[in-house]
């Protein structure tokens, strides 16, 4: 039986993604939706999220070739410009090699309108759990219990699990205990409520 949060939300992403496109979108006219700009400066998402491996060694095929496997999620502007919805990481990873080519194209999932505030949010999260949750190898307690806090809690809200937004993406999930064991790691690593 399907969380009720994680239910709302799978209706909000049937109805926005009919009609997406897949199309080569210049690179220039892409800019970070405000909530996922707000949400990057409000923590330190990229750091957090970097791998221990240098990109720097990376060529320009491998970064391009990332784009193609993990492409950028974007929504059209009334202006023709997009805005990124999802993909910040490999977002990141090709600002260091289109930065000054105006020319270029790189490929994107192009949504037929912005998402709603909720729907966003929800897809902006899921965008950064993924490589912290579901792709990473070797993941530390510090890691998940402040990168979880920072997302998932407020003043009202103090538990990670109770949050709608965290039933809304893992409804199975519903204690520490349960992390931990999906994670592999030892609920005495990490400190959440």
């Amino acid at each position: 039986m399907m969380n009720i949060h994680a239910e709302h939300f799978k209706k909000n992403l049937d109805r926005l993604l009919v009609d997406v496109k897949f199309e080569q979108v210049p690179f220039r006219l892409i800019q970070l939706e405000r909530e996922l700009k707000h949400f990057c400066e409000s923590f330190n998402l990229i750091n957090t999220l970097k791998p221990s491996s240098d990109d720097g060694f990376e060529s320009q095929a491998s970064i391009l070739l990332d784009s193609y496997q993990v492409p950028l999620l974007v929504s059209k502007t009334e202006l023709g410009n997009f805005r990124l919805i999802s993909g910040i990481l490999t977002y990141h990873k090709l600002c260091k090699i289109y930065a000054a080519d105006d020319k270029s194209l790189v490929p994107c999932i192009v949504l037929p309108r912005r998402p709603n505030k909720e729907t966003l949010r929800l897809m902006m999260l899921n965008d950064i759990i993924r490589p912290l949750l579901k792709q990473f190898v070797d993941v530390t307690g510090d890691t998940v219990t402040q990168s979880l806090t920072v997302w998932f809690t407020s003043e009202e809200q103090p538990s990670v699990f109770n949050s709608s937004q965290w039933q809304s993406l893992f409804p199975m999930i519903k204690t520490k205990t349960q992390l931990c064991e999906w994670l592999h790691i030892s609920t005495k690593m990490v400190r959440l409520k």
